[in-house]
């Protein structure tokens, strides 16, 4: 850079050669001056565009430096992992739409979780089992691994416990396009281990998704005798694109959404207790021999215990991890609405009541980035609050605590997926 500085001595000895060269005639002393003026601002503007070439070459250089990280640690993932990118204030909420009868909420007390980030690609995975095959997998243009359902095959989570009085149950699902395959169904049953024993004859619920029948979505139990029903959702043209499926159980009433639809609500369905014993999923047993399967993600299941109005009125704390951002971002994921709808009924019955938001991450990724991350997450939830749902700004105060607060293991998907929270406390 020292180099392409000229003084201002040196600049005019130059302009002092240049015009001596030119003539040493004192008759042309007014052509000269002119001249002399032209040459200095030339030489004036090479020197400009020389040192700003210079300082953009240093400043390449030092965005190059910057946008390195400097530990080695992966970025924190989300349902759906995804590549990382780097969060440095808290962006728009971006798109986040709202059903008005999208009221589920997601269990709190975490039961199983798997997003299959310690199995190796090809492997079935390790917390599954099945009375067929599978394999865990990348899928173009979606993030993170998954699991190949293969058609004609039962598989299930191994959760180690019956499932409680009230709980949910959470996945990503995923079926191609143009390929012939059987219904799609997952459920629940009384089978100890539905590896080794036929769910045939047993006791069942299931739910029922036709990939080759557009709107044939139907439900099966003992106590409904297989009724089929057909509803108003595209099955067949949600093909090639993921769906994110959500089940609430309480006591006997069980009720199911697609994305952010609720496609049934069925009081009295989950009756029998035996039915608490695994859940599950399978392609009908329809085709003579196996085409391609559906794919599953991220499958969470929870219990559901106090509400979050019992835990913020009363205790003046309520954390969930029901609430969804994009891989490494702070942007909301529309199956988020239960949660922040509660939240915002609670503070809009309670004009007086005032809350801190406070986000927290896994410890993926550099402290310094998840600390930042957290408070853009924490940032935007009051947006949200604020923007769809009426809050009045003043009553939300915001603040983020990135890994520094962790509630679980962060060496295991499933402690990192219950330190991935936001909590709002009471002030």
């Amino acid at each position: 850079m020292e180099s392409l500085i000229f003084t201002t001595h040196s600049v005019r000895c130059c302009l002092i050669c240049i015009l001596l060269a030119i003539t040493a005639s004192s008759a042309h002393g007014q052509l000269l001056d002119k001249l002399g003026k032209k040459v200095e601002r030339k030489v004036k503007q090479r020197i400009e565009q020389k040192t700003d070439r210079a300082i953009d070459k240093g400043l390449d250089k030092a965005e190059e430096a910057l946008s390195k990280p400097s530990k080695t640690r992966p970025t924190e993932t989300q349902p759906g992992g995804g590549q990382p990118s780097t969060v440095t204030t808290a962006p728009p909420v971006g798109p986040f739409s709202i059903e008005s009868d999208f009221d589920f909420t997601s269990g709190e007390k975490l039961i199983f979780y798997d997003d299959f980030s310690e199995d190796a690609l090809g492997d079935f995975p390790a917390k599954w089992n099945t009375n067929g095959s599978g394999e865990v997998v990348t899928v173009d243009g979606l993030e993170g691994k998954w699991l190949r359902i293969p058609d004609n095959t039962l598989s299930f989570a191994e959760i180690g416990t019956a499932l409680p009085d009230n709980f949910t149950v959470e996945f990503d699902l995923y079926y191609p396009k143009g390929v012939s395959r059987p219904p799609i169904t997952f459920g629940f049953t009384d089978a100890k281990n539905p590896a080794t024993e036929s769910i045939r004859q047993k006791k069942l619920f299931y739910y029922r998704i036709s990939p080759s029948v557009d709107n044939q979505l139907g439900y099966s139990t003992s106590l409904y005798s297989g009724r089929e029903v057909n509803k108003d959702w595209p099955a067949n043209a949600r093909a090639g694109k993921p769906v994110r499926v959500s089940i609430a159980v309480n006591g006997q009433r069980i009720r199911l959404y697609m994305d952010q639809a609720k496609l049934f609500d069925l009081p009295r369905a989950f009756e029998p207790a035996n039915l608490r014993s695994n859940f599950h999923l399978r392609a009908a047993e329809l085709l003579p021999a196996p085409q391609d399967g559906f794919y599953i993600a991220n499958l969470r299941i929870a219990e559901t215990g106090l509400d979050a109005r019992s835990q913020l009125l009363k205790n003046g704390r309520f954390s969930t991890t029901g609430i969804y951002f994009n891989t490494n971002s702070a942007e909301i994921k529309a199956e988020s609405a239960g949660v922040l709808q509660e939240i915002a009924a609670i503070l809009n019955d309670n004009p007086t009541l005032g809350i801190t938001i406070i986000g927290h991450t896994d410890s993926d990724g550099e402290d310094a980035h998840n600390l930042q991350l957290s408070k853009a997450r924490a940032a935007n939830v009051k947006t949200v609050l604020c923007e769809h749902y009426g809050v009045a700004p003043d009553r939300l105060k915001t603040d983020g605590k990135g890994e520094q607060d962790p509630v679980a293991d962060n060496g295991t998907p499933a402690g990192k997926a219950e330190n991935r929270r936001v909590e709002f406390i009471k002030h």
